[in-house]
């Protein structure tokens, strides 16, 4: 097989707000058990002829062994060893890694708090078991992360559904809560990770109420959930809040919980560039997607990206499965730093016949190491697909500069207002806004003014979260399997 060179895919991210591949646990224990075992987790037999690496080629934030690398990344204290003493060989990947390469921002597992996942004395919440739990999580953040989400309890935790499991009847027991967290953060950390605190809140009203319970606690950058990660308006307006009270200034981090869209990559980049240019130069903002990893589940494959005003996405399909393709020499279709190294039969590797590792012979030609493969391919391509819309934006913005002020909410198949042949009139449209807000002298009534725009671009995540603007707080909806 041709000898092939690694693709080192963070030069292609110039200055673009960073994407996070979530990395899911499935993942890093495959690398991570190869590891600790010297190699004998996956039995040599196993691994792709292209593998020159071995598996330890599927790490994308080793710099000198990935098959492609990638600096970034999130990974979550709710699926992780919080074992002190196993962490180190259990999340090896992230926890054993380069860190003048590679920067992890750990999520601190608020969700799996809420849904039980991570088991958690709600009864005595200030007690001995909960503030081990909390020790446990600070700790393993500590240990791995560079940047890491303080531990909120979010809104949802109060809801019909999770009330029962939590105790929480409101609002404000979730801000207590958090507060208490946020205490108990301040006072027992050790400073070997920064800080992001968390900004909660279901409308503009309780995110207002979040953030003005929470803003003065010292911690070193923001992260953005419920409303504030899924509503542009909530988003711009807290940023100009933050802005005048020298919230954004010595704060050099902001992380966007849970955003996939391709548009959302786009307009955070736009975003970050402007509180660079006015504000605090150093500003990153950043975002996560667990996408990659649990289209794989789905048995979901990275097809290519389709970059029009009607369709601006990368394409999944259902992946080629089928035992008849058992030792197939059939080159892997479809590209990538992974799928270039890879041939049909070592992504459908039971015949018929063959016995699963529960001694059983299952309706799939996958085994569990052919996930870890399509995960690999699918990160590759998600980094690209976003590396890829931006540059596109780029490009059309130089020719492109609409006004918001001209902005009308287009029917159907209406295409008279897309002036490019690739990027969204939205995108464009709020290339030329975002600059305008931050260089307004009244930036809070123009944000009022573009109101219909705004909630044009706001998408399936609000819908998710909101209901539709029905009211419901559902926002546990946005991480279902993450």
């Amino acid at each position: 097989m041709t000898e092939r060179r690694q693709e080192h895919l963070g030069k292609y991210s110039r200055d673009f707000a960073v994407f996070l591949p979530a990395i899911s646990n499935f993942y890093n224990t495959f690398i991570s058990k190869q590891r600790v075992t010297n190699g004998q987790h996956i039995p040599k037999e196993r691994i792709p002829e292209g593998f020159d690496q071995d598996v330890e080629g599927l790490n994308f934030i080793n710099p000198e062994k990935g098959y492609f690398t990638y600096p970034t990344a999130l990974y979550s204290a709710g699926h992780a060893c919080l074992d002190m003493e196993k962490v180190a060989d259990r999340d090896s990947m992230c926890v054993n890694r380069d860190r003048k390469f590679s920067t992890i921002v750990g999520d601190s597992g608020g969700y799996q708090l809420g849904k039980g996942v991570i088991k958690f004395d709600w009864k005595d919440f200030e007690g001995n078991k909960a503030n081990a739990v909390r020790s446990n999580i600070l700790n393993w953040l500590e240990l791995t992360a560079d940047w890491s989400m303080t531990l909120d309890v979010p809104t949802w935790a109060a809801d019909d559904i999770n009330s029962p499991k939590t105790g929480l009847n409101s609002f404000q027991d979730t801000l207590d809560g958090t507060i208490y967290n946020n205490k108990f953060f301040q006072k027992n950390r050790l400073g070997q990770t920064k800080f992001l605190n968390v900004l909660q809140g279901d409308d503009w009203e309780t995110a207002q109420i979040w953030y003005d319970a929470v803003k003065d606690f010292e911690f070193e950058g923001w992260a953005m959930g419920g409303i504030n990660m899924c509503d542009m308006e909530v988003m711009l307006k807290r940023l100009i809040i933050m802005r005048d009270e020298k919230k954004l200034e010595g704060k050099d981090w902001m992380h966007v919980l849970g955003t996939s869209q391709l548009d959302w990559a786009c307009f955070l980049t736009q975003v970050q560039r402007q509180v660079r240019k006015h504000i605090n130069e150093k500003f990153t903002i950043s975002f996560d997607s667990a996408s990659a990893f649990l289209s794989t589940a789905n048995g979901l494959v990275y097809t290519h990206n389709l970059f029009t005003p009607k369709r601006w996405s990368y394409i999944m399909e259902k992946a080629p499965d089928d035992k008849k393709l058992k030792g197939s020499n059939i080159p892997f279709p479809f590209p990538s730093a992974i799928g270039d190294r890879l041939k049909m039969g070592d992504i459908c590797w039971y015949g018929d016949g063959d016995l699963n590792k529960n001694n059983k012979e299952g309706k799939t030609s996958w085994d569990s190491f052919s996930y870890t493969l399509m995960m690999a391919h699918n990160v590759y391509n998600h980094i690209r697909a976003v590396q890829k819309a931006n540059d596109l934006n780029d490009i059309e913005m130089i020719k492109h500069k609409p006004d918001v002020k001209n902005w009308k909410k287009l029917k159907g198949s209406d295409n008279t207002d897309e002036p490019s042949e690739f990027v969204p009139r939205n995108i464009l449209y709020f290339n030329t806004f975002v600059e305008q807000v931050f260089t307004s002298e009244k930036p809070m009534e123009l944000i009022n003014s573009a109101r219909g725009f705004l909630a044009d671009i706001r998408g399936t995540r609000w819908q998710r979260a909101t209901g539709g603007g029905k009211g419901k707080n559902n926002f546990s909806s946005l991480f279902e399997g993450g």
